[in-house]
C-alpha cells in the first residue's frame, strides 16, 4: 500500500503548494523571454528523447536525426552520476538503454563512458551516453533547442545548481533551454531560484495509473481510486499549478490534446512530443 500512500502524500502536498503559492505568489520569467523561445522552434512539434525511433535514445546520434529531419526542439532527461556529472539518459539505471548494468548515480562518470548506448540499432556502435555539456554544445551548433526533463526527488538540488552552471557557463543558451516535469516541486524551485527560466509541465494521460501498472499492481479497486487521483491532479495542474507557478507550456503526446484541454488552460502553451512506435510515425 505504500504506492498509494505516496500518490495520497502528492495530491495532499501539491493542494498546500498551491495555498502557499497562492499567499506568497512567485516572480515570473519575462514573457519576451518565453516569445523568443516560441519564435525560435517555429513548430510546436518536438523530437522525445531525441527521436527515439530512429536512433538510440538521448544520444548524439539521436539528436544528429533530429537535425536530419529539421526538428529544431529536443526533449532530454537528465540523471547524476556519483561524481555529479549531469548525463542525459532517462532511467535511474543503465541496464535498459545500454550494454551496462547499474544505477546512473552509483556510477562514476568514466564508467558510463565506456557503455555503448545502442540497444535497439546494433549497428550505430558508436553511440554512448552523452554529457549534458555535450548537448548543450551540440545544440548550439546546430542552433537547437532544448527541454529538460527533470525528476523529483534529491536530483532537485543538483538540477538547480546545474542552471546556475548553465548560466555561468553559456549565457547564449539561457533563452534555448526550458525546464519540463511531472513535479510541482521541481517547477517550483526552478521558478523561486532563477525566475528568468522557462518552465512546462510534462502531461501524460492517466499516468498515475499507468505507472502503477507499470510497477505490477494489477487490482481493479486500486485503480478506481488511481482514475480519480489521475482526474484531480488534472485539475490540479490545470487550475491550480499554472496560473500559481506560472507555467509557459505543456509538454504532451499529440493524442492527448483535446479541445477541453485548450479551453482550460488557455495560459500555458502546447508542445506536442514525437510519438515513437512506427504506427504513430506513419501515421501523423
Amino acid at each position: 500500500m505504500l504506492p498509494v500512500l505516496d500518490t495520497l502524500i502528492a495530491i495532499l502536498g501539491s493542494l498546500l503548494l498551491g495555498i502557499v503559492l497562492r499567499l506568497y505568489p512567485e516572480r515570473n520569467p519575462s514573457q519576451d523571454i518565453f516569445n523568443k523561445f516560441l519564435t525560435g522552434i517555429g513548430a510546436t512539434e518536438i523530437a522525445h528523447r531525441g527521436g527515439a525511433f530512429n536512433s538510440p535514445e538521448n544520444t548524439i546520434c539521436a539528436f544528429e536525426k533530429a537535425v536530419q529531419y529539421g526538428y529544431k526542439t529536443i526533449e532530454i532527461d537528465i540523471q547524476y552520476t556519483s561524481d555529479k556529472v549531469p548525463v542525459v539518459i532517462h532511467d535511474e539505471s543503465v541496464d535498459r538503454t545500454t550494454n551496462g548494468s547499474g544505477l546512473v548515480s552509483n556510477m562514476r562518470h568514466s564508467e558510463l563512458m565506456n557503455l555503448k548506448a545502442n540497444y535497439t540499432f546494433p549497428d550505430m556502435v558508436h553511440c554512448g551516453i552523452p554529457t549534458l555539456d555535450e548537448t548543450i554544445m551540440f545544440a548550439l551548433e546546430n542552433d537547437l533547442y532544448l527541454l529538460f526533463d527533470v525528476k523529483g526527488g534529491k536530483m532537485c538540488e543538483e538540477f538547480i545548481a546545474t542552471i546556475t552552471h548553465i548560466k555561468e557557463t553559456y549565457p547564449q543558451f539561457m533563452d534555448k533551454f526550458a525546464v519540463i516535469s511531472f513535479f510541482p516541486d521541481i517547477l517550483f524551485k526552478v521558478r523561486r531560484y532563477h525566475p528568468q527560466v522557462i518552465t512546462g509541465f510534462t502531461r501524460r494521460h492517466d499516468h498515475i495509473q499507468n505507472t502503477m501498472l507499470q510497477a505490477g499492481y494489477t487490482s481493479p479497486t486500486l485503480h478506481s481510486f488511481l482514475y480519480f487521483c489521475d482526474r484531480l491532479f488534472d485539475f490540479l495542474m490545470f487550475n491550480v499549478f499554472v496560473p500559481l507557478l506560472k507555467i509557459n507550456m505543456f509538454e504532451i503526446r499529440k493524442d492527448d490534446i483535446s479541445e477541453v484541454m485548450l479551453k482550460v488552460s488557455p495560459r500555458a502553451q502546447f508542445l506536442s512530443g514525437l510519438l515513437i512506435k512506427p504506427v504513430e510515425k506513419a501515421y501523423f
